[in-house]
């Protein structure tokens, strides 16, 4: 398989989806929200319904089980990116593979997808669907 070739713009979204996941690991919520548009929506693996914006995502984040009340995450793997850029907004989908502390939960396979759009020179992400799979995704070249 060739090596995949990407634009500045392209390397520049997948750049900012693999910050958002470094904050996560750090417990950093405003690095995470320096790549997020205040207006964004997402839909979270954990919630029910769409938020919609910075005070729902915080109370979402806030309704999150505390240290020690929930599995501990230790790895954020995202693999397989696709990117598309289309003038100031991209498309970007790849797996992530969620890591836990201790052998309690198996890793957790989630299909992402994020609608980025650049503003004032930066790239924000102003949709993000998370799907958690039940079942392990396959291997590449797997049919």
């Amino acid at each position: 398989m060739a090596e995949q070739v990407w634009s500045v713009d392209q390397e520049a979204v997948w750049a900012a989806t693999q910050e958002v996941y470094h904050g996560f690991l750090a417990a950093d919520r405003p690095r995470i929200d320096a790549n997020l548009h205040p207006d964004g929506t997402f839909w979270d693996s954990e919630e029910a319904e769409m938020i919609c914006g910075r005070a729902e995502l915080d109370a979402a984040r806030d309704r999150r089980p505390g240290s020690g009340d929930a599995p501990t995450v230790v790895a954020l793997d995202a693999v397989d990116p696709v990117v598309d850029v289309w003038g100031d907004t991209a498309l970007a989908r790849h797996w992530l593979t969620v890591r836990f502390a201790g052998d309690a939960l198996p890793p957790e396979s989630v299909r992402v997808t994020a609608v980025w759009r650049r503003q004032g020179g930066r790239w924000l992400a102003v949709h993000n669907h998370e799907d958690v799979r039940s079942s392990p995704r396959r291997p590449a070249g797997q049919s």
